[in-house]
């Protein structure tokens, strides 16, 4: 590596992209343009309870007890599992996978789970993507002689000390900002072997952002960097020792319960996996970080990064009968196939099914077995487009419960699979903090989910509404921007009053301005692969680092035609100003094709006077058809 990076050398459009992500000097500029592996992936022993968390799963493979993975259902902890999953096979020592039901169980760990793991004879569990909240729950494995270790990255549930609201709170299972200064909030987690969460105040790890995914990446990269180095420690001991040393230790070994002879048997097999088979399991990671929309900044750029590169040459034949049926092309596939393609998918099994078919899909050992589960997906993903356009078609934003300042609306009949993607086209809508209910797990309370633009912490709203109308919002949890909750069905009525008077009690936050803002100015002449390939070297794309947005200004079509088999896309296709410009490539035409997807129907009209274009430049690649186009996100 050099010791400067020459930004000159840069294209000017690059520079100035660079410039407005606030990254200008030439340290920051070669880091974030070229991610590596080794100075931006970082020790997983750095993550607090990393080591206790290790120490106990070698013990665990040491005195052949039963592991069980309990993963999320999304498209985070499915992934997780699967990882993990495929981590242990790899290693010879398979273990148990427990994925809740979201309908019939709902989100976290959960008493009867355990009580079902126990008669497996399951002695360990290690959570991915939850558990942080579910104190009752590990006490009780723990009762149950079932140790827990829990890998998570949603927010621990924090407490005021000295509080009499402590148990209240506890089980409240919230993060709660209060306005009492000299009051002191402590975060309290589960009384686990370990708990491996960066959002730890412990935890002083230099990305607390990952995703639940990566976090369980993290810890397989701990245990078989320990079982390598155990092993070498191992030989090194043999090597030095006489032969009477010897047999004193093979004695021992074997009066031992013989232990030794399985972990031995994963010693052998760990030696067998090549250098660097953790990054073979980045696919899964990749996925899960840009699904979760996790800040692509940091280290989860480079897993963004390296994800995709992975992904590009992954073996996983649930993914590959994905992207034969769907017509992505694999070498070139982008953040984009990962959020539109096949998070969907896997999250289709959640909402609309059981999340084990996702599981299995991704965990699938051929290509006969995943097309089945593939097929399965897909249809499930087809019920739950129909379910949420059926729903929103029955929504009348001139009702008066969508002028409130949190809007709460819902119905029995609507299945908690699509509560989410209810949400956040009311939010769309409306711009509002939005909770959206429909069925529960029994006769006594119904689910929900709810969605924030970032002004208003959905999570410390729930808590909120907790701490002044205890009973109604009877359990909850989330993200910052998104949370789901359970409510007394006998108090269902009172939902939207109790959130419209907690909301004031809430602290809001001024937020950047949603309107559409440009980059900077194009022609449809710079519509070409100098420039896009200049746009391109900031990928991946997603949270903290946005997708381009370029002006197009007086800009008149040529054509303008509605396509898809229903006729919901628009397309419009522009003349160039100079055809045969210096930067003319085999993929420039003497026209410029722009698209915009799910098109709303007024925008036909405008299209064909001449306008001011917002858009995105994109190369796609399609059952083997290469093109540059743009990406309509407004005109004007």
């Amino acid at each position: 590596m050099k010791d400067t990076f020459d930004i000159e050398k840069l294209h000017p459009l690059t520079r100035l992209l660079l410039e407005k992500r606030g990254i200008t000097e030439a340290k920051e500029v070669e880091d974030f343009l070229f991610p590596s592996y080794e100075r931006h992936i970082g020790n997983p022993f750095d993550i607090y309870g990393m080591d206790k968390a290790v120490a106990r799963i070698i013990d665990a493979i040491k005195n052949e007890e039963k592991i069980a993975v309990y993963s999320d259902y999304d498209c985070d902890g499915i992934p997780g599992g699967v990882l993990l999953r495929t981590f242990f096979d790899d290693i010879g020592y398979p273990v148990e996978i427990y994925v809740p039901h979201r309908h019939n169980e709902g989100y976290g760990i959960h008493n009867h789970a355990i009580d079902a793991l126990k008669k497996k004879g399951v002695s360990l569990i290690i959570t991915v993507d939850l558990a942080i909240t579910n104190i009752e729950e590990v006490a009780y494995a723990k009762s149950q002689g079932i140790d827990v270790i829990v890998t998570d990255h949603h927010l621990p549930i924090t407490e005021e000390v000295g509080s009499s609201k402590q148990e209240a709170n506890r089980k409240g299972k919230s993060n709660l900002k209060l306005e009492t200064k000299n009051l002191k909030l402590v975060q309290i987690v589960p009384d686990a072997v370990a708990v491996i969460n960066s959002k730890q105040d412990l935890c002083n790890y230099h990305d607390d952002m990952l995703c639940g995914c990566a976090v369980a990446w993290k810890l397989s990269c701990a245990i078989l960097s320990t079982l390598r180095a155990d092993k070498i420690a191992q030989e090194s001991f043999h090597a030095g020792v006489g032969s009477k040393e010897k047999e004193v230790r093979n004695k021992k070994r074997i009066t031992n319960n013989e232990e030794r002879e399985v972990f031995q048997s994963v010693l052998q097999t760990v030696e067998k996996l090549p250098t660097g088979y953790e990054k073979w399991l980045l696919d899964l990671v990749g996925i899960s970080t840009i699904s979760d929309m996790v800040p692509l900044v940091k280290e989860n750029r480079a897993l963004a990064h390296f994800g995709l590169k992975v992904l590009r040459q992954t073996k996983r034949h649930g993914l590959n009968q994905i992207f034969l049926m769907q017509g992505v092309s694999k070498e070139h596939l982008t953040e984009e196939d990962i959020a539109f393609t096949i998070a969907p998918r896997i999250n289709a099994a959640g909402r609309m099914g059981d999340p084990i078919q996702a599981h299995n899909m991704l965990y699938a050992k051929n290509s006969v077995e995943a097309q089945g589960f593939v097929e399965d997906l897909e249809a499930l993903n087809m019920n739950r487009k129909e379910s949420v356009k059926d729903i929103t078609g029955t929504i009348s934003f001139d009702h008066d419960v969508y002028k409130n300042d949190v809007v709460a609306v819902g119905d029995l009949s609507w299945g908690p699979g699509v509560l989410g993607l209810i949400a956040q086209k009311i939010i769309d809508e409306t711009g509002k903090p939005t909770f959206v209910y429909g069925q529960g797990d029994d006769k006594t309370t119904v689910k929900g989910s709810c969605r924030s633009r970032g002004d208003v912490h959905v999570v410390e709203l729930m808590a909120r509404v907790q701490e002044m109308f205890p009973g109604v919002i009877t359990h909850s949890g989330g993200h910052e921007q998104a949370g789901g909750f359970s409510c007394a069905l006998d108090r269902i009525g009172e939902l939207s009053d109790v959130l419209n008077e907690a909301i004031k009690h809430v602290e809001k936050k001024e937020i950047a301005s949603e309107k559409l803002v440009s980059d900077t100015e194009l022609t449809l002449d710079d519509v070409n692969l100098v420039t896009h390939n200049a746009i391109n070297i900031l990928a991946p794309f997603g949270v903290g680092n946005h997708k381009p947005l370029f002006s197009f200004y007086k800009t008149t079509p040529q054509s303008v035609r509605w396509f898809g088999k229903k006729g919901e896309h628009l397309e419009v296709v522009y003349p160039r100003g100079a055809a045969n410009s210096a930067s003319a490539s085999t993929l420039q035409r003497d026209t410029v094709k722009a698209i915009i997807f799910f098109a709303p129907k007024d925008l036909e009209e405008r299209a064909k006077k001449p306008h001011t274009l917002l858009a995105h430049l994109e190369k796609s690649v399609f059952r083997g058809k290469t093109e540059l186009r743009l990406r309509i996100r407004e005109i004007k």
